[in-house]
């Protein structure tokens, strides 16, 4: 074995065990990457910028060092040394400056087609592996094999149905091969969680998903996936008894906060009542400091403060407000948001250059639904969705052609 093929050897590894980490724990999550890491002076060494694509890369990189260094301003203009400032910017940020030392690797589309066929083999498995012990009274409906394995059944689970519907509509000739993984997704997310939030992404990304493929639904035989993609959603809703209930329990949710006073909100624990408690009060904290934010570091302290102030028996609950906009606009204000915003825009604008389809499409789809879970929890900050979304921007953005299959391009 030559050294090219050790190291890449080495890298697959890696992103074998980096895969099968991703619904364990953050720690081990980051404990891959860092191995990962070893490698890359390796595929530094010969990386070139792609001509055809290398403004829009530059810029997408570079929003990711301005983002991160603003991160470390907004602390220092909070009152903090700089090596604290620094220490939570690598806590906080982390996943996005992987990107920057993993892109060279990941421009390898060996690598990156690795990358991504292990991760949607071992979601795929455990997704199924989950759905069957439900089934055979192995848990309970709505309970996991492991609890961070509900990380799931979220954007990542989603974006690997609408990813699969998408080869299926490109590439017909995989049938099976992308039919049944993409089945036992959807029954899985159905009839073996309680998480309400890949329903809703499911429901929010169809309508992109078929804007996305106007053209090929305008074609007659395509009309039919349309058809048959909407009656598998409301038939599989209508039967999961799960999905039926925990709607329910939301919309009960939202009608009690609604009817509580102040400090009754403040101690209302259930998971939407939270959630709403947590949008009111960190606006408390956003006039207060909208320009410049508070910074990361003292946020905690400062939201639990406001909290207390308004009834709340448990300030501990309040460490983050479970929305990532709210969160950037709170901790590194108008700027900070604005340049958090801007690098997944610019992701899709390099994604709309590049000439495979899948990896175009696919990225667009991925960006959208991490976008929209994030109005109901913050992700990046060192969660496993945070590092899944790091390596699909890589996946997807680093190889200039992703090469996933030949195929004649209709958009």
């Amino acid at each position: 074995m030559n050294k090219n093929e050790l190291h890449m050897g080495y890298s697959y590894v890696m992103l074998l065990g980096l895969a099968c980490a991703m619904l364990t724990t953050v720690a081990g999550i980051n404990i891959f990457v860092l191995l990962l890491l070893l490698v890359t002076p390796w595929f530094w060494r010969g990386f070139e910028l792609e001509a055809n694509q290398k403004t829009k890369m530059l810029q997408f990189l570079g929003l990711i060092f301005c983002f991160c260094t603003w991160d470390v301003l907004t602390n220092l203009l909070a009152g903090f040394g700089l090596v604290r400032s620094l220490g939570a910017m690598q806590h906080d940020l982390r996943t996005l400056g992987f990107i920057l030392l993993l892109w060279a690797m990941f421009s390898v589309p060996k690598v990156a087609r690795f990358a991504l066929f292990v991760l949607m083999g071992a979601f795929v498995a455990i997704a199924t592996a989950n759905l069957l012990a439900t089934m055979g009274g192995v848990i309970k409906s709505g309970e996991y094999l492991w609890y961070t394995m509900h990380q799931m059944y979220g954007q990542m689970i989603v974006g690997f149905i609408f990813l699969l519907a998408q080869m299926l509509l490109v590439r017909p000739q995989l049938s099976w091969r992308a039919a049944v993984p993409m089945l036992a997704l959807l029954a899985s997310m159905f009839f073996a969680t309680e998480r309400r939030a890949g329903i809703l992404l499911l429901v929010a990304g169809l309508p992109l998903w078929v804007l996305l493929n106007h053209k090929r639904f305008s074609i007659g035989r395509y009309r039919w996936w349309l058809a048959a993609i909407a009656i598998a959603v409301v038939v599989g809703a209508m039967n999961s008894s799960i999905v039926q209930t925990r709607m329910m329990i939301a919309v009960q949710e939202i009608q009690n906060f609604i009817q509580r006073d102040p400090v009754e909100r403040a101690n209302d624990f259930s998971s939407v009542g939270l959630r709403l408690q947590f949008y009111v009060s960190i606006w408390e904290l956003i006039k207060a400091h909208w320009v410049l934010g508070v910074g990361s570091i003292q946020f905690a302290d400062l939201f639990q403060q406001i909290n207390l102030g308004m009834g709340t028996t448990e300030p501990q609950r309040f460490t983050n407000p479970h929305n990532e906009y709210l969160f950037m606009l709170a901790t590194k204000g108008v700027l900070g948001l604005f340049l958090y915003v801007s690098i997944f825009v610019q992701a899709c604008r390099l994604a709309w250059v590049k000439q495979d389809e899948l990896q175009r499409k696919g990225l667009i789809m991925f960006v959208y639904l991490f976008m929209v879970s994030i109005f109901m929890n913050s992700m990046m900050v060192d969660m496993e969705e945070g590092h899944f979304t790091m390596l699909i921007l890589l996946i997807f953005l680093a190889p200039n052609n992703l090469e996933l299959f030949k195929l004649k391009k209709i958009d």
